[in-house]
């Protein structure tokens, strides 16, 4: 099932719909495949993106978001 849902996730563009941004896509293990990261100038354009893109690709069953707020950016160097 994973294969089915990896290629169309690499087609996406950077910024597929209006308002979102894409930060980061992973491939998971356990309860879910994937995993996508995105930004959304505001929550409906979050609910867009997730109702008309994610959750139309062939094989998505479920969809859970998780709104985040970073706390620390370990990738930068920050001595």
């Amino acid at each position: 099932m994973a294969a089915k849902l990896y290629d169309p996730l690499m087609e996406f563009s950077t910024s597929p719909t209006e308002g979102v941004k894409l930060e980061e896509a992973y491939q998971v293990f356990g309860k879910w495949d994937f995993a996508v990261l995105f930004q959304a100038d505001t929550n409906e354009h979050a609910l867009h993106f997730v109702g008309d893109k994610i959750r139309l690709i062939e094989g998505v069953i479920a969809t859970t978001t998780i709104p985040l707020t970073p706390i620390k950016n370990y990738r930068k160097n920050n001595e």
